[in-house]
């Protein structure tokens, strides 16, 4: 029971994780190039970047007219390589800390319109914030790659090759460079979302017959733009802390530099394209993962 339990959890994770990446790469690309080049234009030295291409339509533009319509999907291989074993490996770690806070209550309470347990708002946030920060460690070495690939400040020719030339040149270190600014801002937005998540299918579910599918749904939206808009900065940091180590070694000093060169206002540079990506992949991610999980427990008991 428990070997199957835990095959419903990484399967319904990965499936959903898997079309996530898909779908939403595109807005990873511009994301990343969008941080990118308006760094640039704070420079004096180096080519000079057009404002009209620091703009999320220019560099869309951009993109296409160099590399086509398929060049919004630079990076989507490195992304499904982090993302859906992330994903699935994230999913079965919550629903694993999920169940032993609920065992510890001595409960079998299952969430409204929900296959998972009810939890205190502390646990939630607890439960998210453990999960995402020993599963992102994990994956941390294709995320480095990830960002780079779709960067074009290193011409990677492949995956390999994108992991050997870190290790040759900047060491083991270099797989995990931005580590600290990706854990802080990956484990409070998990912990946040999944504590905006269950409250809110609480009180839609209390306050109205609606389908569980929509209730998942508009949950994951309000609860992504939520933590999205409150992590947002360290995203910003995450990326400046992968691309120029040298010059942002580390969180606290990368913050400051920002801070220093940019503006307090810099540090939500492609807010908007990461509140389209992260509400949407919760939409998408949490629906599904809901949804599959409902699906294969129901077959279990037939």
């Amino acid at each position: 029971m428990v070997k199957s339990d835990a095959i419903t959890h990484l399967t319904s994770g990965a499936m959903s994780g898997l079309a996530s990446c898909i779908i939403l790469q595109p807005f990873d690309l511009v994301k990343t190039r969008l941080q990118q080049q308006r760094y640039q234009l704070k420079l004096s030295e180096g080519p000079k970047i057009s404002p009209a291409n620091s703009t999320i339509i220019g560099i869309t533009k951009e993109i296409i007219g160099k590399e086509t319509i398929f060049g919004l999907w630079r990076g989507t291989v490195p992304t499904i390589l982090r993302n859906v074993p992330g994903t699935s490996l994230y999913f079965f770690t919550l629903s694993e800390i999920r169940s032993l806070f609920s065992r510890r209550h001595q409960t079998k309470l299952i969430s409204s319109g929900s296959s998972l347990p009810i939890l205190s708002n502390k646990e939630n946030l607890i439960a998210g914030m453990i999960a995402r920060g020993s599963v992102g460690f994990i994956m941390m070495p294709i995320t480095v790659v990830k960002v780079r690939y779709e960067s074009n400040f290193y011409n990677y020719k492949s995956i390999w090759n994108g992991l050997t030339s870190i290790v040759k040149y900047e060491g083991i270190r270099g797989l995990y460079y931005g580590y600290g600014s990706t854990v802080i801002r990956d484990a409070p937005y998990a912990g946040l979302y999944l504590l905006f998540y269950e409250r809110c299918k609480l009180l839609i579910s209390d306050r109205s017959s609606i389908s569980a599918t929509i209730v998942h749904m508009t949950s994951a939206m309000i609860s992504g733009f939520s933590a999205t808009t409150v992590t947002h900065p360290f995203d910003k940091l995450k990326t400046r802390i992968q691309l120029r180590p040298q010059e942002y070694p580390n969180f606290l000093r990368g913050a400051l530099k920002v801070l220093r060169d940019e503006g307090f206002w810099s540090f939500f540079d492609g807010l908007t394209l990461r509140l389209g990506r992260k509400t949407v992949q919760a939409v998408i991610g949490w629906t599904l993962y809901e949804e599959l999980v409902t699906l294969f427990k129901k077959k279990e008991k037939t």
